[in-house]
This record gives structure tokens, C-alpha cells and sequence, in this order.
């Protein structure tokens, strides 16, 4: 088994006589040019004619539209099978025929000696790769910002049925717009983003620990933000190679497990790893962030001229936010409607222009003033491509949620009790309503719920299938908006049991 590590979630997997490409973002940028690759890719050529693909979710910089149009179409293509029934058309568009929706759970022979095992977690999924006796783990996004007693369910089943790992890989950073793209009054940005930071690599050694893998890679969380605004945020980043010391230091050096540091170009044959990255020479104890403005010196230029929209295209752009509020109001409980009022701004129309949301009424208010008004509860700032592209596409909100695709500034603390900043974000999304999907393709979501567990649970706890106690995918801590927002990096280290000493410089 070779394994070569292409970019961001990308793996090349050289195995049985077969090429199998992991989680593909090649080229250019995610979440409408908000997410860029870094470290940058290496040698994506050989990744174009992959016998097999494998995908463990939907996300943006996992599923990247503008890198399967790269890949080989006679390729067997895996996917995790969910009741959103999207996959089959999406794939048909780029003109990929031979489509597997992978069942949870279930393995997939993909090669004489070589197989595919998917384990979800809501839409995120561990892969399990098995060849030759080898077992190689793609965890990607599916663990790190996992509930404990998720992460414990996952790891108990793969365990059982794989003692021995050799290969762990595995995201081990943050991918969402809170807390970082939000501001309130004494919130450290750069002290809060680290501690943020901090959490989940922990997560990344507990999981790693329980594992017991030969080998851990820390991988797919280095992307960067290049907006003059967002460029603080690669800087919270825990170090790639910092990984191994932390590692060490805090399972007590108690596991055998050797943590690798890779960057695209390397590969591991025969168990041993092959340095052929030009980052090991460029990087320096603080890590190699102090590249990003050398490599994307030419991007980050350009993103400094912004096209600012005209009156006309802006009076557009308020009239299909007035009927995105007017359908998608219903996602808001009601008891929170009439304590929510607050405005967007557009970075790409007018510094001293002002859309308006106001749910307090009988009917929901959409309108423009020159002036902020004082009753409102907070600001979105936020580009019109990305707006229109969240309220528009199903799943156009990762561009925000996910994307870093806004910023935010809260005014009072009981916005932030109330979680009316979660909500007033969630109203300006499209994103599918489960119930919905439950209607709408009864059959499929039943198929799915009986071969997943945890999933069934979290919607009918101790209904389906005997009794069981009600499964949150949500971690309470990592949606703590509370604690994040308004409290120190020692009350937080506190109430996480997180190193308060550790600190690192980016």
C-alpha cells in the first residue's frame, strides 16, 4: 500500500493494482473563493485517470465540483448513502455513471484484495480502507468535533471489527464561522480562535489514543482565508508540525503510535514515510503560515479590489432576501420571531446602506435605510455572491456556516443567551428541513435509518428497535455560544479541560 498525500483531504491510494482518490479538492478555492488550498498541491496529475473515488461527505473542500471535473468518468465512484437523494443526479451531471451509495456500515469490494467500509456520523463518515492486510482509517471531519459518547459508539464498532490499524488520518482543526467571525465586546479573537483550535486537536489525540493506530497523520485542516479581514484567522491554526510533540506530551507518551508530519507530494511505502515536500525545508518551528502571503500574494491582491454592485443589482438583491425571510421565516420558533431585528451589510454595495430584517410584526419586515438603526439585535457583513448563493442553493449556507463566508457583531449578551445570532444567521440559509426529507423520500430515509443507529436514535429515541437514550451529534460545548463568546481562555480551558499553559505562535 502506498500512500501519497495530494492536497487538503486528497489521498492517493496505490493498492491491488488499483489508484483510489480520497475526498478530491485539486484546484482553486471552496465556498464561494472564500477557502483556499494551503499547503498547496502536489502532483494532482496523477490522480486523473483514479480507478476508484471515495467521498466522505458533501462538503465543499471534500466534494469540489471543479476537481471531479479532473477525474476519470469510468471511475467507481463511492458515496455515503443518506435520505437526501441528491447524489445520483449530481454525479450523472459530470458524467459519472458508476455510482455506489455506500451503506453505513456495510462493505464494498472495490478490488481482488481491497475494500471500502463506511461509518457515519449524521453526514460526516469514517472510511475504512482494507487491503492486503493493511487497514487504513479516513476519519477526515467525522470525529474530531464529535460528542464524547459518539465518538466512543464509532470507535467501539470499528474496533471490533479491526484490532489492529495501521494508518489513522484525520482532520484535527476548525471548519465553521463560530466563534471567529463573530465579535462582542471583550472577546479576544486571536485567544479565543486558538483555544477553539486547541480543543480539537484534543479530540484528535483522545480518538487517535483509543485507535492505537501504527501510524497518525494529521491532515485537511489547513486551508486558508485570504480577505484582508479573515487573514488573523490562519494564524489560530495549530502547527502541523507541532502535532507530534503535543501528542506525546499529552497521552503521556502512554501509546505506541508514531504521529506522522505530511505535506502534499509525501508518501508512506512499506511503512516508511518518503519526505518529498519542499515545505519540510520551508518550514520553521511556528509552522509555515508565514508562506500563505508569498504563495497567494497575486490572489490576495486581487481580492483588495472589490466590484461594488449598482443601485439597480442591489434593489434586486433586497427583493429576493425579502422572499427568501417571507418562506424560509417558519425555521425561526416563534417565541424567539419577535425578539429578533438586525441588518446585512454588503461589503460588495455601500458602507452607509443598511438591509433590514424584522420578524417582530404579524408579518416579517425586509427593507433598506441609510442608518443602522438602534433597535437592531446585530450586523452580517457579508459579500451579495455569498447571500444570494446561501438563500438560492439547498446547501448554499455551508458557503457561511461553513465558508467563513460572514462577519458578525453582537451588541448585547442576551442575543447571544437567547441564541438569536444563530438563528438570524440560519434564516438567511437554505438549507433542507429534516422532517421535510422525511415526507418527501419516506422509503429512502427509512432504509437509512435502520442500518444507522446513532441516527435513529438522535430522531426516535427508544421507538425503533428497543430502547435507547436520544443520540446528540451536536457537541454542547463546541455549541456553547455562551461560554465561547462572552468568557476567558481560562474559564473556557476550564469548563473544556483543555492545557490553559499550551500556546502556540502561527
Amino acid at each position: 500500500m502506498k500512500i501519497t498525500y495530494v492536497s487538503h483531504a486528497a489521498l492517493l491510494i496505490e493498492v491491488d493494482g488499483l489508484k483510489i482518490v480520497t475526498d478530491p479538492w485539486l484546484k482553486g478555492s471552496s465556498y464561494c473563493e472564500q477557502w483556499f488550498l494551503f499547503p498547496k498541491p502536489a502532483n494532482i496529475e496523477n490522480t486523473f485517470d483514479a480507478d476508484v473515488i471515495l467521498y466522505s461527505h458533501g462538503h465543499e473542500d471534500h466534494l469540489h465540483p471543479e476537481s471531479l471535473k479532473l477525474l476519470n468518468k469510468n471511475a467507481k465512484l463511492f458515496y455515503p448513502y443518506s435520505w437526501y437523494d441528491g447524489a445520483k443526479p449530481f454525479f450523472d451531471e459530470f458524467g459519472f455513471k458508476n455510482l455506489t451509495e455506500a451503506v453505513n456500515e456495510r462493505t464494498y469490494k472495490i478490488g481482488n484484495d481491497t475494500s471500502v467500509t463506511y461509518f457515519s456520523n449524521n453526514l460526516d463518515n469514517v472510511m475504512v480502507i482494507e487491503s492486503g492486510g493493511k487497514v487504513l482509517l479516513d476519519v477526515n471531519d467525522a470525529l474530531h468535533s464529535a460528542p464524547v459518547a459518539v465518538m466512543q459508539a464509532i470507535i467501539s464498532k470499528i474496533k471490533k471489527r479491526w484490532p489492529k490499524i495501521d494508518y489513522v488520518l484525520s482532520s484535527y482543526g476548525g471548519a465553521a464561522y463560530f466563534p471567529n467571525c463573530i465579535k462582542f465586546a471583550g472577546k479576544d479573537d486571536m485567544e479565543i480562535g486558538k483555544t477553539r483550535e486547541l480543543f480539537f486537536l484534543n479530540n484528535f489525540c483522545n480518538f487517535v489514543k483509543l485507535l492505537n493506530p501504527v501510524y497518525a497523520i494529521p491532515f485537511a485542516s489547513d486551508f486558508v482565508l485570504l480577505d484582508e479581514e479573515q487573514q488573523w484567522m490562519n494564524m489560530v491554526k495549530f502547527p502541523r508540525n507541532q502535532v507530534k510533540e503535543y501528542y506525546k506530551n499529552h497521552t503521556g507518551n502512554s501509546t505506541s503510535v508514531q504521529v506522522l508530519e505530511m505535506y502534499p507530494g509525501d508518501y508512506i511505502e512499506n511503512d516508511k514515510l518518503v519526505e518529498r515536500s519542499s515545505y519540510h525545508q520551508k518550514v520553521k518551528p511556528e509552522g509555515i503560515a508565514y508562506l500563505i502571503k508569498d504563495e497567494y500574494v497575486a490572489k490576495i491582491e486581487q481580492k483588495k479590489h472589490i466590484v461594488k454592485l449598482t443601485d439597480t443589482q442591489a434593489a434586486d438583491v433586497l427583493e429576493k432576501l425579502r422572499e427568501h425571510v417571507i418562506k424560509k421565516r417558519y425555521v425561526i420558533p416563534q417565541e424567539k420571531q419577535k425578539k429578533i431585528k438586525y441588518a446585512i451589510q454588503l461589503s460588495d454595495y455601500s458602507d452607509s446602506k443598511y438591509f433590514n430584517i424584522d420578524l417582530k410584526g404579524a408579518e416579517p419586515k425586509v427593507y433598506m435605510t441609510d442608518v443602522f438603526e438602534k433597535d437592531n439585535i446585530l450586523l452580517i457583513k457579508l459579500r451579495s455572491a455569498t447571500l444570494l448563493y446561501s438563500m438560492q442553493e439547498e446547501w448554499g449556507g455551508d458557503a457561511i456556516i461553513i465558508g467563513y463566508g460572514c462577519m458578525i457583531e453582537v451588541y448585547d449578551l442576551n442575543t447571544i443567551k437567547e441564541d438569536l445570532d444563530n438563528l438570524s444567521v440560519r434564516l438567511i440559509t437554505n438549507y433542507p428541513n429534516t422532517k421535510e426529507y422525511l415526507q418527501r423520500v419516506p422509503l429512502r430515509a427509512m432504509k437509512y435509518l435502520l442500518t444507522d443507529s446513532l441516527k435513529r436514535n438522535s430522531l426516535f429515541p427508544g421507538i425503533l428497535l428497543g430502547k435507547s437514550e436520544k443520540v446528540n451529534f451536536s457537541d454542547p460545548l463546541l455549541n456553547d455560544h455562551l461560554l465561547w463568546l462572552s468568557r476567558t481562555k481560562c474559564e473556557i480551558c476550564n469548563a473544556c479541560n483543555l492545557p490553559e499553559k499550551i500556546s502556540f505562535s502561527n
